[in-house]
Formats: structure tokens, C-alpha cells, sequence
């Protein structure tokens, strides 16, 4: 990861819905796998076994309270996103303030969440490297114009060469673009 990647950030989320005055889950709804925020790198902080001069203002940041260890890094965010002729004005990093189907990564017909459904330029014929921890293309299926993962169980830190598939950089683009038209 470097200056200018995009990175999408998804968790686990379950539909909530107010109730005598308090927020609480909707029964039967399954919890699913959707993308709530995005982050364009502007810095890449090493802090391995040293804590650099100048960020105090991070110091509460998890990552400055590790203990020694090489991979330790920061990712800080671009002022605004840069992404092809994006003219408005949009932050480097932000949250979905809602709900939107187009960021839900789970099939709508799985029956468990690790089945995803994405856009078909997603699967990786024609010698196309994987997302990564999914090289096995037992994984991956073509569904006319989508694809289905069954993702890995590894946490949040896939990553995609848009070099090997620039629809990525669109597709991101419409992500973040079309956020004011969350559910």
C-alpha cells in the first residue's frame, strides 16, 4: 500500500431499528459484511521500533501503543480524494452515513456471509492475480454479469492491483460518489 492507493474499509453490520425510544436489532436480520468508509493514502508512516517526531497530536492512535514490531504503520488521508476527473470536492477519507445495497458484499441469496457478490470484472481469469489470501479459483464463480467470492475468513486487509483491473477505480469512484443516495 502507498501514496495514492484507495483503501475501502468493510465490517460486519446487522439492521437496527428504533424501538420504544431505543435502537435496537431488527429480528431475523442476518448480519452482513458491507464497506462503511474509504481513506486515500497521502502518508505512510513507519513506526516499527521508533516513534516519530511531529505526531503528538496521534499519540492516543492504537498503533502509537504498540509495543516493537516492524509492520507497524499508519496510513495518513489525502485532504480530498483523487480519483480520474473527479471535479467535486470530496474528503480523502470519510464514513457511509447509511446503508446502501451497493456497498452490501454478501450475496442477497447466500446462506452465510462469507458468499460475496461483486461486480463481474471481479473475477480473476485471463491470469489476472486475485484479490489477495483468494487464489484459490475454486473460490470464485462467474454469475453472468457478477461474480461470487466465498471469501476467506482472514480479516480486512485484501488488496486489488487496479492496475490488473482498472474498473476498480470506477467502480470505487461510484461508491463513494453515489453515498447520497444511501438507503
Amino acid at each position: 500500500v502507498g501514496l495514492g492507493d484507495l483503501l475501502l474499509f468493510f465490517g460486519l453490520f446487522r439492521r437496527i431499528e428504533m424501538l420504544n425510544g431505543s435502537y435496537t436489532r431488527v429480528r431475523d436480520a442476518r448480519p452482513c459484511p458491507v464497506i462503511w468508509g474509504w481513506l486515500q493514502v497521502a502518508e505512510v508512516l513507519h513506526l516499527g521500533n521508533s516513534r516519530r517526531q511531529g505526531y503528538e497530536w496521534a499519540r492516543y492512535h492504537p498503533h502509537f501503543n504498540r509495543g516493537a514490531d516492524p509492520n507497524n504503520v499508519v496510513y495518513f488521508a489525502q485532504r480530498q480524494l483523487e480519483i480520474d476527473e473527479l471535479t467535486e470536492n470530496l474528503p480523502g477519507a470519510g464514513t457511509f452515513s447509511q446503508f446502501s445495497y451497493d456497498r452490501q458484499l454478501t450475496a442477497p441469496h447466500a446462506e452465510n456471509l462469507s458468499t460475496w457478490d461483486l461486480p463481474g470484472w471481479f473475477h480473476p481469469g485471463d491470469n489476472k492475480k486475485p484479490l489477495t489470501y483468494h487464489s484459490d479459483m475454486q473460490r470464485w464463480q462467474n454469475r453472468g454479469d457478477r461474480t461470487e467470492l466465498m471469501a476467506v475468513a482472514r480479516g480486512q486487509e485484501f488488496v486489488l492491483d487496479c492496475n490488473e483491473y482498472p474498473e476498480a477505480v470506477q467502480w470505487a469512484r461510484d461508491l463513494i460518489w453515489g453515498r447520497e443516495n444511501e438507503c
